[in-house]
């Protein structure tokens, strides 16, 4: 008896001390014991539609620097405003990831590839990932070939699917084109985008789903992991982890076909490569290259790479679905400078300035990522003022400064001449920041950019993008997940005369 009541005592001052906000913790919501901040969060988050929003109610009120408790997790603390952002992301400190049960367990179990690693992993994984998608055409002219390739495909596809009538979803065709580029270099294969490989599809969407049905902060398994075990069902741990399963299953099937039909010395793809990789390194006890390494470097790429990009196009084109006239002008530009059979290059884009801007525009306003990727303390240090405890983990709030009033005037409205000068030139702003900043920017930024510049400039070359008559104009502040995703809504597609 005597033992159960000395547990019952423990988990008591656990809970209060957790609750107890320590002298100098940032300044947030006092929540409630045990849960802490979850409910404050969640009703916020009901109220404003995204987190992204919730997280500037909260600067509003609170400040820079906010601190949340979120169940039995480490401290969530959220930096918003220019100033406070780019100085967390900067510091080396603030570089780590989240230690939390969620984020191992989308790797089974352990953090495994790039995105939620740090350390020597995260240096070995990132440094042979670039070096060697560098070499089968990362951001080189092998790629942009590749891009727009996948782009005329997509061309064709939409303008029959236009035939039909209104396309009610085109995020459904511009994920295939976007993903088809970036699996050409990871697995080696290109598909038919008209058909799809509905394995392939399948994976898609079960990606999709865990994009809308997650959040940075990590979700309720997150705060509280013990639910797994009580509420497996409640909780949505069977349902998340049955997706991470067959997703996991896709790409270790890849990786095994790799290893059944490889010849030494031959590399088709980066699969190839890590795999000649872990064979030289085999023996080596520092070495942080093996089989699960490489799926979920290959996961973490592939779901980086493919929901951001595919976002991008869609916000692009439902913004200028919905203003006609932003859409002209950039028509005339294009039509101006390339015509309509000319295929558009990265080489061509400084003479784009109007197209540079609206795309700027798009990544400022649509907020796709609208905080950076989680970041830990991985010591105890302060942040303007307030000390921020060893673990916690830090989201830099990038919305907070795509909105800050002061130095945009009007932040809700979508005016690309926001990034033109006087001499009609486009001029590319600081505040900015879509892909981060500081040495956890994001790698693929520049891949990024290059194909929503070159997917949306072949679209609009070869269509107008229009919603239907008598529809109003959906809400484009994003449907909230981890990122944000554009509205799906009903579009008409008129393909433009030569």
């Amino acid at each position: 008896m005597w033992i159960i009541s000395a547990i019952l005592i423990v988990c008591v001052i656990k809970v209060l001390m957790d609750w107890y906000r320590p002298k100098n913790f940032p300044p947030g919501p006092r929540g409630l014991p045990f849960v802490g901040n979850i409910l404050d969060v969640r009703n916020l988050v009901k109220q404003t539609g995204s987190h992204g929003i919730a997280w500037c109610q909260l600067a509003e009120q609170y400040g820079p620097v906010v601190g949340l408790r979120l169940g039995l997790a480490d401290p969530l603390i959220i930096v918003s405003g220019r100033e406070a952002v780019m100085e967390m992301l900067s510091r080396q400190e603030f570089d780590g990831r989240p230690n939390g049960f969620i984020f191992a367990h989308r790797t089974m179990g352990e953090r495994r590839g790039v995105l939620f690693t740090d350390g020597k992993i995260w240096n070995d994984q990132r440094r042979f990932s670039l070096r060697n998608l560098k070499d089968f055409g990362w951001g080189t002219q092998t790629m942009e070939e590749l891009i727009l390739e996948d782009a005329m495909n997509l061309v064709k596809v939409i303008a029959e699917a236009a035939n039909n009538g209104v396309i009610e979803n085109l995020s459904q065709f511009t994920s295939l084109a976007v993903l088809n580029s970036l699996w050409s270099l990871i697995g080696g294969l290109r598909y038919d985008i008209s058909k799809g490989d509905p394995k392939l599809v399948e994976t898609l969407k079960m990606l999709n789903a865990a994009v809308k049905e997650s959040s940075v902060s990590g979700g309720l398994l997150n705060h509280l992991p013990f639910l797994r075990h009580i509420a497996p069902q409640f909780s949505g741990y069977k349902a998340i982890t049955e997706r991470l399963r067959l997703m996991w299953s896709f790409f270790a099937d890849e990786v095994r076909s790799h290893k059944e039909t490889r010849q030494s010395g031959v590399h088709r793809d980066l699969i190839d490569v890590y795999l000649e990789e872990i064979e030289a390194r085999h023996g080596d006890p520092n070495s942080t290259f093996n089989e699960m390494q490489l799926v979920a470097l290959i996961k973490d790429i592939f779901s980086a790479g493919v929901d951001t990009t595919t976002n991008s196009i869609g916000f692009a084109i439902g913004y200028l679905a919905i203003i006609p006239e932003v859409q002209d002008k950039v028509q005339e530009e294009l039509d101006r400078v390339l015509g309509r059979e000319n295929l558009p290059s990265v080489a061509a884009r400084p003479s784009l300035p109007y197209m540079n801007a609206t795309l700027a525009e798009v990544l400022r306003l649509a907020n796709i990522g609208p905080t950076s990727i989680p970041h830990r303390a991985v010591a105890d240090t302060q942040l303007k003022g307030y000390n921020i405890k060893k673990d916690s983990m830090i989201l830099a709030n990038l919305m907070s400064v795509h909105k800050d009033k002061d130095h945009w005037g009007d932040p809700d409205v979508f005016r690309p001449e926001r990034f033109i000068d006087e001499n009609n030139q486009f001029i590319a702003d600081p505040w900015v920041v879509p892909f981060g900043a500081g040495r956890r920017k994001c790698l693929g930024e520049g891949l990024a950019r290059n194909s929503h510049f070159l997917f949306v400039s072949c679209l609009l070359q070869k269509f107008k993008f229009s919603l239907p008559p008598g529809h109003r104009a959906p809400p484009m502040q994003g449907m909230d997940g981890f990122t944000l995703s554009p509205p799906i809504f009903d579009i008409i597609v008129t393909p433009r005369p030569l």
